[in-house]
């Protein structure tokens, strides 16, 4: 005899949630993509320490955060103690990130 969703096995019907256990260790690179521009590579051959690159981004302004390379989370850049930080303002919906990976 079958239960309401049609299964004959009522264990079938425990939803298995993931264990996230596994996997919290899992290294993760994080980065901050501020900005990006195009150079001519004779421009890019004379860059030298201490050179700047616009990047065309006012005070403030949205930066995105990547993990592993993947849009995750929007944030701004801040000042915090005299070191630049990153306050999170947004997080990517999952459905979002799902779709970006294909």
């Amino acid at each position: 005899m079958s239960d309401v969703n049609g299964s004959a096995n009522p264990a079938e019907n425990n939803v298995t949630r993931p264990n996230l256990e596994a996997i919290l260790h899992v290294p993760l690179e994080i980065s901050v993509e501020l900005g990006r521009v195009e150079l001519p590579l004779h421009v890019v051959a004379r860059l030298s320490r201490g050179t700047v690159v616009d990047l065309k981004k006012e005070a403030g302004a949205e930066v995105d955060i990547l993990a592993n390379g993947q849009v995750f989370a929007r944030g701004e850049v801040v000042s915090a103690d005299g070191k630049l930080g990153v306050r999170i303002v947004d997080i990517v919906p999952p459905g979002e990130r799902i779709r970006s990976l294909g």
